[in-house]
């Protein structure tokens, strides 16, 4: 069996993660993880409408969200469902990143562990299959953590020459059926 994709990236530094953390991201099994979010979105029209076509969810406080994290062999399929606003992403890893495939846009992720939590570092981005330059890349720093045995997940998006797009940040616990 192969294993996890995290782990793969990861190696003994995931050891370094909270239990909860490690739970969801070093296992094979697929797993339905339920909460609520917070999602503040830039008032920038040209950024709303960048989001929107992402398919990123909408603004509001305490958000139904469910995410489930899907496992196929090397890849990951993460399904977000924020108050009925869909989108899914693969992920694999290639060359020592994550390579996250989402709508028209392809991310490359540096993870590590730091001071207990996941980061996500964004350090390649392509849309359309189009390379994007750094200066001209979003920027989202995406961290992971544990707060009271749940799993918090914090994703703020900047565009450049727009600034802020997004950001979401939301706790969940995993439903077991």
């Amino acid at each position: 069996m192969t294993e996890p994709l995290f782990r793969r990236l990861l190696g003994d530094a995931i050891e370094d993660l909270p239990s909860v953390l490690r739970r969801a991201h070093d296992s094979n099994d697929c797993q339905r993880w339920v909460g609520k979010a917070q999602v503040v979105a830039s008032r920038n029209p040209i950024a709303r409408a960048l989001c929107w076509m992402m398919g990123l969810p909408k603004a509001g406080n305490d958000i139904p969200v469910t995410v489930v994290f899907e496992r196929h062999g090397e890849a990951e399929v993460w399904r977000r469902d924020f108050a009925g606003r869909t989108y899914h992403s693969r992920l694999v890893a290639r060359d020592g990143l994550i390579v996250e495939k989402m709508g028209p846009a392809t991310n490359r992720f540096r993870v590590c562990v730091k001071d207990g939590r996941l980061h996500l570092d964004l350090v390649a981005f392509r849309f359309f299959g189009l390379p994007f330059p750094s200066w001209i890349s979003p920027q989202f720093p995406a961290a992971e953590s544990e707060v009271d045995g749940r799993y918090r997940f914090d994703v703020p998006i900047f565009l450049p020459f727009l600034g802020f797009a997004i950001r979401y940040i939301g706790l969940m616990e995993e439903l077991h059926d």
